[in-house]
């Protein structure tokens, strides 16, 4: 048996069976159909995301992951004593490849909710008997891009966790103080609703918003001049 369990489910099916789950809690309705861009779409002005939902509350930024599942005990994590198996590994883009870890601390840091979420399973069996007993959320690692914090170098890093359990940086071997569970989540995004609710979805503030993406987006070398340009016209009209 190899150390390593690469995921047999894709991103899309997982977050979907995640989305499908948020869309339901606490019995909230939705205005509108869930939108899922089509290709088109996502390349035109306005496009770019996987996911938009119409409904009342506070913009929630997610960023979806797989998990590597270790199995073995000779994986580091479990070598270590650190954990038992079946653990799992949460991979975080290297800077060399991407700056998308940083963009999302950038936009945690403006004061959204920002979190990734990686799956406790990896295969098939495990996503459908998850998503039929609405267990998805529950069996997911929820973390802020600040608890991991700024990457200065641009090595491979991520974090291993089991849920429930500790959730350890691996880089630099230092358990993250956070629960990173639904449970905290909800905590957190119940209080943000009190606190922003009745202004979040406002016109000012969505503009506001729309101007701290195009901010963040700035910074990214994959977006071509042209593109951030159309973007900058499309925001002052």
């Amino acid at each position: 048996m190899e150390e390593t369990v690469r995921p047999n489910i894709s991103e899309f099916s997982y977050g979907y069976a995640l989305t499908e789950e948020l869309i339901n809690w606490h019995g909230t309705q939705l205005t509108a159909a869930p939108l899922f861009p089509s290709l088109y779409q996502e390349g035109q002005q306005g496009g770019g995301f996987d996911l938009k939902l119409e409904r009342p509350g506070i913009p929630l930024f997610l960023q979806f992951k797989l998990s590597d599942c270790m199995v073995r005990k000779s994986a580091k994590e479990i070598k270590n004593g650190d954990f038992s198996a079946p653990c799992y590994r949460m991979h975080i883009r290297p800077a060399r490849h991407s700056q998308q870890h940083e963009m999302l601390l950038d936009l945690e840091n403006r004061r959204n909710e920002v979190y990734y979420c990686a799956p406790a399973f990896h295969s098939p069996e495990e996503l459908n008997d998850a998503y039929l007993n609405h267990l998805v959320r529950d069996k997911s690692l929820w973390l802020r891009p600040s608890v991991i914090g700024p990457l200065t170098d641009d090595r491979d890093h991520h974090v291993a966790f089991q849920v429930p359990g500790v959730h350890r940086f691996c880089s630099e071997s230092r358990i993250l103080d956070t629960k990173g569970n639904f449970s905290e989540f909800s905590r957190q995004i119940e209080l943000s609703y009190r606190q922003k609710s009745k202004s979040a979805l406002s016109e000012n503030s969505l503009v506001g918003l729309a101007k701290s993406l195009q901010s963040i987006t700035e910074k990214r070398s994959d977006i071509s001049r042209d593109s951030k340009r159309r973007t900058d016209i499309e925001l002052q009209k």
